[in-house]
């Protein structure tokens, strides 16, 4: 994730310190060094807890179905995973799906990983949030809900595939702020609801929502059908452009929102561009910041468990296993590696595209998303296309003047 309000208007959250630093230490900030796993890093877990879902959204990277899948983790099985990344020290869990409140024992697994100590936040459509269920989550304290929404209600609802679905999310989260609840909007853009991006960041206004979230598409699960619609490297830039101009717009209005874009690490490299252009000490010093994320992080401080108990490198990467819980711990899948794409995820740089290792950029984003290279080209190690730099921007760093007027257009 980056944080285009931290980074272009100052905007502070109390989390900075761990989006800009990866170091590897254990729960008590000691740095671990008693064995060779102890250096592994320690990832943000995705755990899918169902691939059912009462939604049927035509991104959605989980190919959610009316019902759970076939052999989804037990209740007493999803128990002994968060015991165990519990024990390995990962910095938090995030509970998605399908839709992770239409598994009955939903909160009963969150209760637990907030008795075991766990950070935990939960990503929904928020649709099965009724008051009682808002009333539970307030009561597990819980850090954080992601709730998705894809434009103004029409669009969100044919792309949502439920009318009424816009009026029922935009109920849930206002039930949440009502209990003091911190909420995320999710906003996935593409060529079908671009358009409604800037009535996105209005209704997180009127909504009291804290944060807003914008991804980019990933091709993975039905997104792979979405290719059409998926946005060009010059309509992803004139995107990128609306999201840093209305930003600063809301900051300098006294409207503070904090925003940030999640999926394309090319947006990093934009960042460091923008300020260059204003100021140049305040450009490098932010360069420094971000060299303390990595850029892309899939395989390392980001990993995803699906309902099954596959292990996978990012939430992104289902067509791809490097392990299962039923067979071997997360933590001991996570910290030998011994799965091959998995190893070079650890240190790319070597495996990636020339494009890639050639871009004044590489410190800040190390090569973007692997599963949107894969999908484009079937080799998971080739360039990612929403790169959406000029050639000279990857040789020098330069923002094209023609390119930075679009904000203005």
């Amino acid at each position: 994730m980056l944080s285009v309000s931290n980074l272009l208007c100052r905007h502070e959250t109390g989390n900075e310190r761990l989006r800009y630093g990866h170091t590897h230490k254990d729960a008590a900030g000691r740095a671990a060094q008693a064995a060779p796993s102890d250096a592994a890093p320690r990832p943000v877990v995705v755990w899918n807890i169902t691939q059912a879902c009462n939604l049927r959204c035509v991104h959605c990277y989980a190919s959610a179905l009316p019902g759970p899948a076939p052999g989804e983790l037990t209740h007493a099985e999803g128990r002994a995973l968060l015991e165990d990344v519990k024990a390995f020290n990962v910095p938090a869990v995030l509970f998605s799906g399908g839709e992770p409140l239409s598994r009955p024992d939903c909160l009963d697994l969150i209760a637990y990983a907030r008795e075991l100590g766990l950070n935990t936040t939960l990503s929904t459509n928020g649709i099965l949030i009724d008051d009682k269920t808002a009333d539970r989550l307030a009561e597990l304290e819980m850090r954080y809900i992601g709730i998705s929404l894809d434009g103004t209600e029409a669009r969100h609802d044919k792309l949502r595939g439920l009318k009424g679905a816009y009026t029922s999310t935009l109920a849930a989260i206002d039930r949440c702020r009502k209990r003091g609840l911190k909420v995320g909007l999710r906003f996935t853009v593409h060529a079908l609801n671009e358009m409604d991006m800037e009535a996105v960041f209005e209704i997180c206004l009127k909504h009291d929502i804290q944060r807003l979230c914008v991804y980019h598409l990933a091709s993975a699960g039905r997104g792979r059908g979405m290719k059409p619609v998926t946005l060009t490297a010059k309509q992803t830039r004139n995107v990128v452009d609306r999201i840093f101009a209305t930003t600063r717009r809301y900051h300098k209005e006294g409207r503070p929102l904090e925003v940030l874009t999640v999926g394309n690490h090319t947006d990093a490299a934009y960042v460091i561009m923008h300020l260059a252009q204003e100021d140049a000490k305040l450009a490098e010093e932010t360069r420094e910041r971000l060299r303390g994320t990595g850029g892309n992080r899939s395989g390392c401080n980001i990993s995803c468990v699906d309902p099954q108990g596959n292990v996978h490198y990012d939430q992104f990467s289902w067509h791809y296993t490097c392990g299962n819980v039923r067979e071997k711990p997360f933590s001991k899948i996570w910290a030998e590696a011994t799965d091959p794409r998995l190893a070079i995820l650890r240190d790319r740089r070597e495996f990636l595209p020339p494009k890639c290792k050639s871009c004044h950029f590489l410190d800040i984003c190390n090569g973007n998303l692997r599963t949107r290279a894969e999908s484009a080209s079937g080799n998971w190690l080739g360039d990612d296309p929403s790169c959406y730099l000029t050639d000279e921007e990857i040789r020098t760093g330069i923002l094209q003047q023609a390119a930075s007027n679009t904000a203005a257009d």
